[in-house]
């Protein structure tokens, strides 16, 4: 996943309607934005991520599984740009 597929991906997550998700991808956008800005290191990005697949490992309700994948897809990605940065 690129940087532009997962921009694109949070953007479409900020507008699906649902608010946990919507907030959510927000605060991804917000989390990358600051280590760009070198106002948080990567590592600690990676751990505020990590954060929030656990708690959305709770989310259950099936019209929101395709929404939780595709964050999951979007925090993978992160990962392994960083990885690679």
């Amino acid at each position: 996943m690129t940087i532009d597929e997962i921009n694109q991906a949070l953007a479409n997550l900020a507008n699906s309607g649902d608010e946990t998700f919507s907030n959510a991808a927000n605060y991804v956008t917000q989390l990358m934005q600051q280590v760009q800005a070198s106002q948080l290191s990567a590592q600690d990005m990676s751990e505020l991520l990590r954060d929030m697949q656990r708690q959305m490992e709770i989310i259950q309700d099936t019209g929101q599984l395709k929404l939780k994948q595709d964050m999951n897809s979007i925090i993978n990605g992160i990962f392994i740009l960083a990885s690679i940065i």
